[in-house]
């Protein structure tokens, strides 16, 4: 499934193939809790996940990303949405996936300086109070409730 975002007025006609960010989410529910981020400095929470890398399928990005970032092994279950977010200079393509903790170890945790930089943290939050902060949180990042918007909606239509 496709679900289109069109934002700052624009419609079909008006995307540009210009900017254009592909990444790969991965929804990790276990005993009703969900693993997610919060990235302090961005001032925002999301799924983990991240950019693709080439001659990376989206499965294999997921997995990657989801390990580097938590120091959680997942296996794929499924893929469930794909979000297109327009904007009248970028595009965003992010590949949600359902995923089953194979092991976990946060010592394995490899973030990346921009991560760090972003005092990126990972919890396992009650799945509807992580719904909840999606739905509700005042982020003081101008493009926060995008953000949330978008990990809302693949969560949504992941579990």
């Amino acid at each position: 499934m496709i679900i289109e975002i069109f934002a700052d007025g624009i419609d079909r006609a008006h995307i540009e193939a210009k900017n254009w960010h592909v990444s790969c989410r991965g929804v990790i529910v276990k005993d009703d809790l969900i693993l997610a981020e919060y990235m302090q400095t961005s001032d925002v929470y999301n799924l983990p996940g991240g950019g693709i890398e080439t001659k990376e399928t989206f499965a294999e990005c997921c997995v990657r990303e989801v390990a580097e970032e938590t120091g959680v092994i997942v296996k794929i279950i499924e893929p469930t949405c794909v979000v297109m977010e327009y904007f009248v200079d970028e595009t965003w393509e992010s590949h949600f996936f359902r995923c089953e903790v194979v092991s976990e170890d946060r010592n394995r945790q490899e973030l990346t300086t921009a991560e760090k930089q972003a005092k990126l943290t990972v919890k396992w939050y009650d799945l509807y109070e992580f719904l909840s902060i999606l739905e509700s949180y005042s982020s003081k990042n101008p493009h926060g409730d995008n953000i949330h918007q978008r990990e809302l909606i693949g969560l949504l239509n992941s579990i």
